[in-house]
């Protein structure tokens, strides 16, 4: 049995023991069982001390209320002054003895004896020993307010005990009193058994209206539950959103902002493409609809005047566009870059003073006077006609995985290079004869960035009629050559002409690739360097070529012996400047300036450096200490070094962090990887491709290279280090290459992505093994050149081989295939019917037979030849008459992209040329045009 606390009325000597509950761990006694013995109790008290009920750490009260427990002291309970008259009574009879005291546990014969009759007060006192419970009690009470369940708890034992007692005897003849108060008691009883059963359904009712409101807010909270995970996956895609916009809007800062040199930045560079009819759209089949490319005009801050009349936004050119040819192969090569593209124009971005419109802005107003056809379309429809561009990329990235969509690409392949560019040209069908694309005009801004400008936004930073007087000048010279389109000026000058020359060009602010050469009779003194120095200084050339030509200085000139070249070296420091290139530099070039004694003269605008050393290579010091001036080069090229290639390498590589081009001798050596790699001596070429041969990009490996330890060094050097070769040279049409050799030839074919592969060597057998050891998918470019009697069936066949084995994977796009004698046959049967089967399996856009092929084979094999892509041919065979000429030229009415066909040593009228330029066909007799 628990604990228990003693209470007692206020100044009474009787006594109550009530039991005690645990309450974490504490004892206490609850307030209901206080009011449950001491009904109408106010308070109480531990002597003088009124006892507060507990409180929680939050200083709130206990529900249910309780006291705390005191042991081993008597608390006294003080009634309140509206106590019910039961206390009173219980107080009259307190101070009366009981007329029959209880039974006597001790007693042994107490068990035997009759029990005597209980008085109302010991029917009282029972009642307050707490009877067993009915169901409804135990239903009832608890649910009950806490004011109310005391005093109903209490008359429910009341009447409980009188029913038990009644029931075993115990009780009195009560008298008529007694009798009426107990029938008054029993309706009492009755009354509330009647309110308990009514208070009990309500209870019910009440507890089904909770049950559906927990059921209810259970829904509520499942609801609210979804709401939010909704909300976090809305937000998770808002963010995702934003991340992408980020990402786009890194791109699009990427591809505006680029700063290509020149001499990489060919043609215009920024196009959009859009359906040629939108209304007639075919999503089912999307290469199926004829897709137009439009260029757009780069104005912005850069072309804005003071006095400005005419909007300075993106906009497309004033040009039809160009249809486009093989959009599956376009999409393929262009597509992550035109949809970065269009999404610029469709959210409508503005990067670094370069607008971007709203999209019905994209065609000015201007324009519909000039506009075509193909623009006017574009009026209304522009903007659809995005959308289904961008979802047809999309689409294309997403189940076919050969175009990236997404953004944040630019950062890794920043923006078209220039070989992308000049490729471009070769997907657009209709293109202007003689002009540049889009007709636009190239400028360069102040900042030194190329940007491409319709003719409005070109005329308004330069006056028309310096400029005309300027293009008039030139042309005018017996050595003169201009384009406005592209800014580029090629002049010879001499003692004559240079004045007034220098004069002209002070009214043309459109020139940015400038090349002048000095005429070989003109023995140039320092002070003519310095008139072409000061007459280039307010301009923006970007591109600097001086040929000096063998220039001897003039014996009045000897005072300046020593500094004669310091006017040349001061341009390369020119603040736009970015590209220089030197031809036909005396050996003593460096030694007659200043420039080894200038510390601290940097050409740190300098990107690319091409110099023509053939009489400064004995000078190695001397070129030394100019390529150490240029720290930012992006590339260095060296022409006619010859053999001290390696000479020449092992002085320059401490300062090289950028490819180094050997042009003549077909060489690109990368950047060092290590700094002890980049200070490796090397005395021959078999040392420089053994200590360096994984960072070779091209080379070219003639029949002096051709030697089993130089083959032997550069494989090895691969194996060990990595391939980053790119283009491949072999030539030996007059030896016979050992197994050997042939081996490791190769295995370097093997272990290398070639994009271009030119093959003049004997002997079908080293030929074969070299050919099956291409890696297909990465080549571009494919030359072989061998003597007409060994053109047998196993070289064809090793090709149409391995254009079956990669099943649509081969994306050659030149093709050269001659013999290296004209005395020889042309290409045997075998062999000849193998040719079609190769050509019509590659996507070849530029082919080359040389006397591979006789008149009658042509006519026998080009209607089985598929051209649809061809758009270049050169074909060279012996008697070819223009009686054959109209024949051939007959037979390839199928080659619809054809754009020029040469024709060599082919008897060709003017008649005739004029006939395919009406087709649009450049047609000659010549293997360039």
């Amino acid at each position: 049995m628990g604990p228990t606390q003693v209470f007692r009325l206020d100044d009474k000597s009787a006594t109550e023991e009530i039991r005690c509950s645990q309450v974490d761990g504490i004892s206490v006694i609850f307030w209901e069982d206080i009011e449950q013995v001491f009904p109408g109790v106010q308070y109480v008290k531990n002597g003088t001390v009124t006892i507060s009920p507990m409180r929680d750490s939050n200083r709130n009260r206990i529900v249910p209320h309780c006291i705390e427990h005191f042991p081993g002291e008597v608390l006294s309970v003080i009634l309140s002054k509206e106590a019910p008259a039961e206390s009173s009574i219980v107080k009259r009879l307190e101070a009366t003895q009981l007329s029959a005291g209880t039974p006597n546990d001790s007693d042994p014969s107490s068990n035997d004896e009759p029990k005597p009759p209980l008085s109302f007060k010991q029917v009282v006192r029972l009642a307050q020993k707490k009877v067993p419970e009915s169901n409804v009690e135990q239903q009832l009470v608890p649910s009950l307010p806490s004011n109310t369940r005391a005093r109903v708890r209490s008359s429910m034992d009341v009447h409980n005990a009188l029913v038990q007692i009644i029931n075993d005897g115990l009780v009195d003849r009560p008298n008529e009193q007694v009798v009426a108060s107990l029938q008054e008691l029993k309706d009492n009883m009755n009354e509330n058994n009647e309110l308990a059963s009514r208070i009990l359904e309500l209870v019910s009712e009440n507890n089904r209206l909770a049950s559906e409101n927990n059921t209810l807010t259970t829904r509520v909270i499942n609801l609210q539950e979804a709401f939010d995970a909704r909300q976090g996956d809305m937000m998770e895609l808002q963010i995702q959103a934003l991340d992408r916009l980020g990402l786009l809007q890194n791109d699009i800062k990427a591809l505006l902002t680029q700063t290509h040199e020149l001499h990489e930045y060919p043609i215009p560079r920024l196009f959009i493409v859009l359906p040629e009819d939108s209304s007639s759209w075919n999503p089912a089949n999307l290469f199926s609809n004829k897709f137009r490319l439009y260029f757009l005009c780069e104005c912005g801050e850069h072309t804005m005047s003071n006095n400005s009349k005419i909007p300075h936004h993106i906009h497309l050119a004033k040009h039809e566009g160009y249809e486009i040819a093989r959009p599956n192969e376009f999409f393929r090569h262009y597509g992550s870059y035109v949809l970065t593209i269009l999404r610029m124009l469709k959210f409508g971005m503005s990067v670094t003073g370069i607008v971007v419109p709203a999209v019905s802005l994209l065609v000015r107003d201007d324009a519909f006077s000039k506009a075509t056809s193909s623009l006017k379309m574009l009026i209304g429809n522009i903007g659809s006609g995005m959308d289904q561009v961008i979802r047809c990329i999309e689409h294309v990235s997403a189940n076919e995985g050969i175009i990236d969509g997404n953004p944040g690409q630019m950062n890794n392949n920043e923006a078209l290079e220039g070989a992308d560019l000049r490729q471009l040209e070769t997907f657009l069908r209709n293109k202007d004869k003689n002009r540049v694309l889009g007709d636009l005009y190239r400028i360069v801004t102040s900042e030194g960035h190329v940007k491409w400008v319709c003719i409005d936004h070109y005329r308004e930073n330069y006056h028309e009629k310096a400029a005309k007087a300027f293009r008039d000048f030139v042309l005018g010279m017996r050595k003169g050559w201009i384009d406005e389109n592209t800014g580029r000026v090629d002049v010879e000058l001499d003692a004559k002409t240079q004045d007034k020359f220098y004069q002209a060009l002070q009214g043309a602010k459109s020139v940015y690739e400038f090349k002048v050469t000095f005429h070989w009779m003109w023995d140039t003194a320092q002070s003519d360097f310095k008139k072409l120095r000061d007459a280039l200084a307010n301009t923006n050339v970007g591109v600097l070529e001086i040929d000096l030509s063998r220039q001897t200085a003039p014996s009045g000139d000897i005072l300046n012996r020593l500094h004669r070249y310091d006017p040349i070296i001061d341009l390369m420091q020119h603040r736009s400047v970015r590209s220089v290139i030197l031809h036909n530099l005396p050996e003593h070039f460096v030694k007659r300036s200043s420039l080894p004694s200038r510390k601290n003269d940097i050409f740190s605008n300098l990107r690319h450096l091409e110099i023509d050393i053939y009489r400064l290579r004995q000078d190695i010091p001397g070129l030394k200490c100019l390529v150490s001036k240029a720290p930012n080069l992006s590339r260095l090229t060296l022409n006619n070094v010859f053999e001290l290639v390696p000479q020449v390498y092992s002085a320059i590589a401490e300062h090289q962090k950028y490819p180094i081009v050997f042009k003549v001798e077909s060489l690109c050596i990368l950047q060092p990887i290590s700094q002890s790699q980049a200070t490796t001596e090397v005395k021959d070429k078999t040392e420089l491709l053994k200590f360096f041969g994984e960072r070779i990009e091209r080379v070219r490996l003639s029949k002096e290279d051709l030697q089993d330890s130089i083959v032997v060094g550069l494989a090895r050097a691969i194996k060990n280090g990595g391939s980053v070769l790119k283009e491949l040279i072999l030539d030996a049409t007059e030896q016979d290459l050992s197994a050997h050799c042939v081996k490791f030839l190769a295995f370097i074919v093997a272990r290398s992505k070639l994009r271009e592969l030119k093959i003049e060597m004997n002997g079908d057998q080293g030929r074969v093994a070299i050919l099956e050891a291409i890696q297909w998918e990465h080549l571009r470019k494919l030359n072989i050149t061998m003597k007409a009697d060994t053109l047998e069936t196993p070289v064809m066949r090793v090709l149409v081989d391995s254009m079956k084995k990669m099943s649509g994977r081969i994306n050659l796009e030149e093709f050269c295939f001659h013999s290296g004698d004209s005395e020889n046959s042309p290409l045997s049967t075998p062999g000849e019917e193998l040719l079609p089967a190769f050509l019509s399996s590659t996507p070849i856009r530029s082919l080359q037979l040389g006397l591979i092929l006789a008149p009658e084979q042509m006519l026998d094999l080009f209607p089985s030849i598929d051209f649809s892509r061809m758009q270049e041919l050169r074909l060279w065979a012996e008697g070819v008459n223009s009686g054959k000429v109209n024949a051939i030229l007959e037979s390839l009415q199928h080659a619809t992209e054809l754009r020029f066909i040469g024709l060599w040593q082919a008897k060709i009228n003017d008649s005739l040329q004029a006939k395919m330029k009406a087709k649009g066909i450049r047609l000659s007799k010549r293997w360039s045009d």
